[in-house]
């Protein structure tokens, strides 16, 4: 049975142009027979890039993070490098969903960290179908109270059992399961991939552009499109230039329908840069 490695929302304050804060989350779907090598591989990088024992790496260390001083510059993008790499060999796909948090959440989701979960599980389901097999999901544990983490579980069971308003699943064989990402590589591997994905889309310079070119082989496609699929945006209507200019999608897809991309009456016509 295959796992996905669910990163926990995270928040974004955005560079971009008259972009709000986003709301992401995300993850790696990784195939039953290698989720034993890669999460070894990843915890002999660790201890080859000298971790103390105990210590996580993160795309975004805290300031009592090993990582923060202990791995910075140079050694620490070649120290992402290799996990991505090591993610590639083994067969990883990935999906990262973020939500514009001034926008409208519909009215089925409290929150637009509810709505992201949702469009996450969506995505875990369609990567499920498309591998012809059951997934179960590990969530990294939520902050806050056991409260906290029992109501995060109970909405999850909710979207799985009852579906989306667009999705049944069928290949999620559990409710979601969480556990600290301090004990698990693969949790810590979905949240660099997640935190980068969100700050690249958020405007971000200085980091993640140099990871995105290993990173986008990873994002699940459809054809040749990223957008709505290893990577949605919402609302799409304000946002779906974006897939054409950070992640090279060429056309906008509705149904059945392609629409060529840029789509000029939307916002970002000319560049990922300037709104209008």
């Amino acid at each position: 049975m295959d796992i996905f490695f669910a990163d926990d929302s995270v928040q974004r304050a955005p560079t971009r142009q008259d972009m709000n804060k986003l709301v992401g989350v995300g993850g790696i779907h990784v195939p039953s027979d290698r989720v034993n090598p890669l999460e070894r591989s990843l915890s002999q990088l660790c201890v080859a890039t000298g971790f103390p024992p105990g210590e996580e790496f993160k795309w975004s260390p805290n300031r009592e993070d090993w990582m923060h001083q202990g791995l910075t510059g140079a050694p620490r993008a070649t120290f992402f490098s290799e996990v991505l790499r090591l993610c590639s060999e083994n067969g990883i796909r990935a999906a990262v969903v973020m939500s514009d948090s001034e926008s409208k959440h519909p009215g089925h989701s409290a929150s637009h960290e509810d709505f992201v979960i949702m469009l996450l599980i969506e995505r875990i389901e369609w990567l499920a179908s498309r591998a012809g097999r059951d997934v179960v999901v590990v969530f990294d544990r939520p902050g806050g109270a056991r409260a906290d983490e029992e109501s995060f579980l109970a909405a999850c069971l909710e979207k799985i059992q009852s579906g989306t308003p667009f999705v049944r699943p069928a290949r999620i064989a559990l409710n979601a399961l969480s556990t600290s990402s301090h004990f698990v590589r693969l949790l810590q591997a979905a949240d660099l991939l997640t935190g980068c994905v969100t700050a690249f889309v958020a405007g971000e310079q200085r980091f993640s552009p140099q990871l995105m070119t290993a990173i986008q082989p990873l994002l699940a496609t459809n054809g040749s499109r990223v957008g709505g699929i290893g990577l949605k945006i919402h609302p799409d209507f304000w946002y779906a230039n974006l897939y054409h200019w950070l992640f090279g999608d060429t056309h906008f897809w509705r149904g059945s329908i392609g629409h060529p991309f840029p789509l000029l009456a939307r916002p970002y016509p000319r560049n990922a840069t300037q709104r209008r």
